[in-house]
Formats: C-alpha cells, structure tokens, sequence
C-alpha cells in the first residue's frame, strides 16, 4: 500500500447494534459526500448470505453487510490502493485488506457444507443509496404474552427510503431484494460465489454493475 494513501474514516458513523444495512447506508452516504470520491474510489456494498441465509463467518459479531473501497484503477495490476473491507462489525481493523479479512472471515470456506457456505451480492453504493428501502419489519416478532416488538431497539432515525424506492412506492426490499441470492433482483448488484468474489476483491475481474 502506499504510504501517501489516505482511507476515509468511519469512527463517527451513525451506528446501531444489529441494523448493519442502515449503518452502512449512512457510510456510503458518508464516502460519496467527500469531496472526488467518484476519481478515487469505486465503492460497493457486499451483502452476504445464501439461498438458506445460514452463512458461516468469523470474526464477527452481527454483520452479514459491509462496504467495498476499491481504488479507482484496481483493475490495473501495479495500483496500490488495492481493496479495502468496511466492516462495522468485525473483530479484525477496520478498514481490512481484502486479503486479511476474507482468510479471517471465511476460514475453510470451501470445506464447508453447501448450507453455509457464502454468495455475495455486489451492489454499486449510489444504486444501493437510491433504491434501499427497510421498513425494519424484518425485526419484529410476535410474542403471545407481549404482542409484536422489536428483537433489537431500532434507530431513533425514520426508516430509510431511498428516492427511487420512494418514487417507486417501495416501502421494504431489504430481505427480498439484497438480501435474496437466487440472482439478479430488479437490476439490484450482482450476485458472485466465492471464488469470483475474490477475483473480484484481486481487481481480476471487472466491478459488477447492475443491469
């Protein structure tokens, strides 16, 4: 890496236990507002899960959602920026080299049983800001003796709504949309098994872009 590379930080991002997908809506939020993010920096958000949403991960605490900071020119082989993990939830640095945090994260991966092994869902961050949508109805459940209430204090901000979700009339598409890997979903990122994710980390493999 080189000793003049500068990565955003991330410390004062709005942050609530167990909502990663708002945490990482606000970073992305965050990255893009500074100032030649688009010439620096190709930012994506990575959601990671399966067909059966039982993935197996390490290091972690919550997150199965994280951000993608990839130097402008990665796919060019002498580049230094390399590919940097955003991960609010992890046990290892944040930022993460790619490198690190897939070996510390996914340990194993291709011994596991198919059930827990992960895809990877690549979603360019302004697509993800426009069109990401959570009524946090995935976070309520019903209890006989107390009615529905949230398995976790939801944030005291109002659910997020992306413009293009709203224009659309999209009030939740977090679980069907993002979340969901049996393909592509209304153009929402692209969906790569593990190794093509990692190819993808490399800068071997073009940035996926939604249709």
């Amino acid at each position: 890496m080189s000793e003049n590379l500068m990565l955003p930080n991330f410390e004062d991002n709005v942050y609530t236990s167990q909502y990663c997908e708002e945490n990482i809506y606000h970073l992305a939020q965050r990255m893009l507002a500074q100032p030649d993010s688009d010439s620096r920096w190709d930012i994506n958000i990575i959601f990671v899960s399966n067909l059966s949403r039982t993935v197996a991960l390490w290091n972690q605490r919550i997150s199965s959602v994280v951000l993608t900071l990839r130097g402008a020119f990665a796919a060019n082989r002498d580049d230094e920026q390399g590919t940097w993990i955003y991960d609010l939830d992890t046990r290892l640095p944040v930022p993460c080299p790619w490198e690190e945090y897939v070996e510390q994260t996914f340990p194993g991966h291709a011994d596991l049983p198919e059930q827990f092994q992960s895809l990877f869902r690549v979603v360019p961050s302004k697509v993800y800001l426009d069109s990401f949508a959570s009524d946090r109805s995935h976070m309520v459940i019903f209890d006989p003796s107390h009615g529905p209430h949230y398995v976790a204090v939801p944030p005291s901000y109002p659910c997020i709504c992306g413009p293009l979700a709203a224009a659309q009339g999209v009030s939740h598409n977090l679980m069907s949309d993002f979340v969901y890997m049996g393909g592509e979903v209304n153009g929402l990122g692209t969906v790569l098994d593990f190794a093509s994710f990692k190819d993808w980390c490399s800068g071997s493999k073009p940035v996926p872009r939604s249709v």
